[in-house]
């Protein structure tokens, strides 16, 4: 009975302490910190953003469909995944597209020390510059999951969250579902997440196919609605530097 009680203890005391060190720290800094974005105001465009690439097809299949209607997006790279495919981040550099960094495993903040944390920023940063030739300023950490210690281990970089996100790793999202609800949450400012990879943990691997779906008509959509997916640099521009 006794070792029980002290199981019991031990264990809440453990609950307890990583809900300070991973859970509060997500919500509180999403809300009320000020280096930590969702969204950015009076800018006239929204954000496309892409989470978990790049996809050798799905990836491809996106970039020609921006390409083909003329529209930027942000991509934030799993750094283990694009070291294996560099064609495609410089692929993504020349036709105007920003990148991001997604951690170099696909691991979430809060199962990280602050010094692992701080190594998978670093090293996803690294394969981008060797594989594109740019340095970037934006940081988005998988699932959104931040940690006591992520704004510090993140100095650098813009710590950019969303402003909507859609579900559209899972084939539970259908294709018509996801275009209605993009189309219902299109808004000067916003910054959609969606993902171009279907193989990371979590997600169902044809996932993106409704994605790409999807945005074939979303993309016509905003378009005849006077609205232009820009980069995140070109948001922050547009938006006189004002994020929320």
């Amino acid at each position: 009975m006794i070792v029980i009680k002290w199981f019991l203890v031990v264990s809440l005391v453990i609950g307890f302490c990583w809900l300070l060190y991973a859970v509060f720290p997500t919500y509180l800094y999403r809300w009320f910190h000020p280096n930590v974005y969702i969204n950015v105001k009076r800018a006239q465009s929204f954000a496309l953003t892409f989470d978990d690439g790049p996809h050798r097809e799905y990836t491809v299949q996106i970039l020609n469909l921006l390409k083909e209607h003329e529209m930027k997006a942000t991509f934030f790279v799993v750094g283990s995944i694009a070291e294996e495919q560099p064609d495609l981040l410089k692929r993504m550099v020349m036709e105007g597209h920003e990148i991001g960094i997604h951690h170099y495993n696909h691991v979430s903040a809060w199962f990280l020390t602050p010094g692992r944390l701080k190594k998978e920023i670093q090293m996803c940063k690294d394969v981008i510059i060797e594989a594109a030739g740019v340095e970037p300023i934006f940081y988005r950490p998988p699932w959104g999951h931040l940690n006591l210690f992520s704004i510090w281990c993140a100095r650098p970089y813009h710590t950019i969250i969303w402003s909507n996100i859609f579900g559209d790793w899972s084939l539970k999202k259908t294709k018509r579902a996801l275009e209605a609800e993009m189309k219902s949450k299109l808004k000067r400012g916003a910054v959609y997440v969606l993902h171009d990879n279907g193989e990371t943990k979590g997600a169902d691997e044809k996932a993106p196919e409704h994605t790409i779906g999807a945005l074939r008509e979303f993309i016509p959509y905003a378009k005849q609605h006077k609205m232009n997916s820009k980069t995140l640099s070109e948001l922050q521009k547009e938006g006189t530097s004002t994020w929320n």
